[in-house]
């Protein structure tokens, strides 16, 4: 059976082409699973999958990033039609309750203080309703300094995990690229040698 565009190596070569905004792919999707799991290397495919340039939105995203049934972080590109691979918005969802834990403030509140973050409510079924997508651009650096200091030591993300790895493996093993994953998993393993020293 011939490999899904998004699971291919040709789609992973494609990225790695553009230095930067695979540098950046890989950090983005590195964080996130760092948060998500204690061993992301052991949880591959059984809890999360990791699509290249799918054809999700008429083939606007760099990458999707799925835990059990539902995308958790996703980049699109800045320009859908051309061959350019510059990275736009940047959404990832967390656990609404844990975010508002972190910050000891409503989600109302954070909206009006976190003022180049969009929240955008919800009610995804997987996550139980306890799900909030934070949209930023990724070149504007206030967003992404707002967006560090919202997801502060990750409880937001690890809390959101917890939840969707209830519901099961998820659908999308047919998408997930073995060749962008390795990659995220070896920036995983170099960030865990570089903490040990």
């Amino acid at each position: 059976m011939a490999l899904n565009p998004a699971a291919s190596e040709e789609n992973f070569r494609r990225l790695e082409r553009d230095e930067d905004v695979f540098t950046g792919s890989i950090g983005l999707v590195a964080a996130y699973l760092e948060s998500a799991f204690s061993d992301p290397a052991s949880e591959e495919v059984e809890r999360w999958t990791l699509s290249c340039l799918p054809s999700t939105n008429r083939g606007s995203r760099l990458f999707t990033l799925n835990i059990g049934p539902m995308d958790v972080l996703f980049v699109e590109r800045a320009d859908a039609v051309g061959d350019d691979l510059t990275a736009g918005f940047m959404s990832l969802y967390v656990s609404r309750s844990a975010l508002e834990e972190e910050a000891g403030a409503s989600i109302e509140a954070l909206a009006l203080s976190a003022t180049a973050v969009e929240f955008v409510p919800s009610r995804l079924a997987s996550a139980d309703g306890d799900a909030i997508r934070l949209v930023a651009d990724l070149a504007d650096e206030a967003a992404t300094d707002e967006l560090d200091a919202l997801i502060g030591n990750g409880l937001p993300i690890r809390r959101l995990a917890e939840k969707l790895v209830t519901k099961g493996r998820g659908p999308y093993e047919q998408y997930h690229n073995r060749w962008f994953a390795a990659a995220v998993l070896e920036e995983i393993e170099r960030n865990a040698e570089a903490e040990k020293r």
